[in-house]
């Protein structure tokens, strides 16, 4: 039965993989763009949308340890250190998505994309 599950799974990511090269594909034989290119705007767009992600987790992390410590009353500035690390993650979570954002602009203005051709590259 997992073994199934697994199956279906290959061929569901195989299938997505391969429509995502097609829409690359034609997406850039209609823009006259080179596909490497697109397909590493796609990644970024990808690793942007994971990181996203990964933000939210951290700040819905951060509002459940300050909900609990309001409830408890022990919300006071020494507990300020207690959010450091999530904050310091949240922080270069928001970095890494700032790059990959000025690496797709970098890329766009070298091979003179428009903001809507960028729009219409699906994540990879």
């Amino acid at each position: 039965m997992e073994e199934k599950s697994t199956e279906r799974f290959s061929q569901v990511i195989s299938s997505t993989a391969q429509k995502i090269g097609e829409t690359l594909s034609q997406l850039a034989q209609k823009i006259g763009k080179e596909t490497g290119k697109l397909a590493r705007i796609a990644s970024l767009k990808a690793e942007i949308f994971k990181l996203h992600n990964d933000r939210k987790s951290k700040l819905e992390e951060l509002g459940e340890k300050l909900l609990n410590l309001y409830k408890e009353n022990a919300l006071a500035i020494v507990n300020i250190e207690s959010f450091k690390d999530i904050i310091d993650s949240i922080l270069n979570i928001e970095k890494e998505i700032e790059d990959k954002n000025i690496e797709i602009k970098k890329i766009q203005e070298e091979e003179k994309i428009s903001d809507e051709e960028v729009s219409q590259i699906p994540m990879g």
